[in-house]
């Protein structure tokens, strides 16, 4: 919600100040910087690198022990559980 008033207080005054052409060319600029590949490979990077701190073990599911003869091992296997 702070982010939509911000937005709006900064188009109004962008607006009212250089006039439509100018709004629309600033509008045109910050389209491009936010939809380019650079700037969602780095919104990426960032997603997975805080992801990775804040959840550093994989996520890991238990596997069917399809040996033979190893019930009641004690033992479970697990493996990467990949969403």
């Amino acid at each position: 919600m702070i982010q939509f008033v911000v937005g709006a207080a900064a188009g109004y005054v962008f607006g009212t100040k250089a006039g439509r052409k100018r709004y629309h060319q600033l509008k045109k600029g910050y389209t491009m910087a936010v939809e380019s590949p650079v700037a969602r490979a780095a919104v990426t990077a960032t997603r997975k690198a805080v992801a990775n701190k804040l959840d550093p073990e994989p996520r890991m599911k238990e596997v069917k022990d399809l040996r033979r003869g190893t019930t009641g091992s004690g033992q479970t296997i697990l493996e990467p559980d990949e969403d």
